[in-house]
């Protein structure tokens, strides 16, 4: 059974994660955490919080307001078509986000997070450092981050982008081969290279070490040349019209070109696709 972490700030675009998450998995059997974190009140003159009573009084406000958000939450689920798959747990945090979504994950043996990213799309958010950028580097299981407007569709074609420096991987990509598996998708990997480069002998034997991984899953693979990394990514995800892009994160590697502020605009207004985020940890 997974066990799956959904935080929110009540939001409509956590609600649409939380929806996204349970069409995903509705044939999975799953317990789905639906977490909201309580930040810790600042105390300071500027905010006109000194006394301790106001401080209680106000802490005591927020939580009740939690508990009605996260009650409503609960009841939009019950209207939902019911399925016997699912269970839900609620959850109230008294911490920051990060640290909320870091000690849940830890505590409760969480195998995926599936968020929610405000704004125009799934990587402006990451780009511009929000609450989901800063989930990548902290968490070992994989993240769904799933963009305003963009509930689950047409999976028939998964994207994989990727610069073929990882040469073997661990079970990391039995999320995606089960996503995959389940709605019959292809999976299409692209490789963007500079204006006169060519596969490299590691790149090559990189390719087979991600062939076999991902067998028996259909693939296609593609080649972008003349571009940069972002920009051949966003191209192949709009002339593709994929149903999710898969990354994977190892540091100071592809995600970091492809995610750097300095590329944020060329990429940030266009795409709009959920990303499924795995954390790669090397074997060296």
């Amino acid at each position: 059974m997974n066990k799956i972490l959904l935080p929110t700030d009540f939001s409509a675009n956590s609600w649409e994660a939380i929806l996204y998450a349970l069409r995903l998995f509705k044939d999975k059997a799953c317990t789905f955490y639906i977490m909201h974190s309580l930040e810790p009140l600042v105390s300071a003159p500027s905010t006109g919080v000194t006394s301790k009573r106001a401080q209680e009084a106000i802490a005591s406000s927020r939580l009740n307001e939690s508990n009605i958000d996260m009650d409503t939450v609960f009841a939009k689920i019950q209207n939902l078509p019911k399925n016997d798959k699912h269970t839900f747990e609620k959850l109230l945090v008294h911490d920051y986000f990060l640290s909320a979504v870091q000690g849940t994950a830890k505590r409760f043996e969480i195998d995926i997070v599936v968020v929610g990213t405000k704004g125009a799309s799934a990587i402006k958010e990451v780009t511009i450092g929000s609450n989901t950028a800063n989930l990548i580097n902290k968490l070992s299981c994989p993240i769904i981050a799933v963009p305003k407007d963009c509930l689950v569709g047409d999976l028939s074609e998964i994207g994989f982008a990727t610069d073929f420096s990882i040469d073997h991987y661990g079970d990391e990509l039995e999320l995606l081969k089960e996503i995959a598996t389940a709605n019959n998708s292809r999976i299409s990997v692209v490789h963007v290279i500079g204006k006169n480069e060519e596969m490299t002998t590691e790149s090559l034997a990189n390719k087979l070490a991600l062939e076999m991984v991902l067998n028996p899953l259909p693939m296609d693979f593609y080649l972008i040349t003349d571009v940069s990394v972002e920009v051949g990514t966003r191209i192949f995800s709009e002339s593709r019209k994929l149903g999710m892009l898969c990354i994977i994160n190892k540091k100071r590697s592809f995600f970091e070109k492809m995610f750097s502020k300095s590329n944020s605009k060329s990429i940030s207004s266009n795409l709009n696709v959920p990303l499924i985020i795995f954390n790669h940890v090397s074997s060296s």
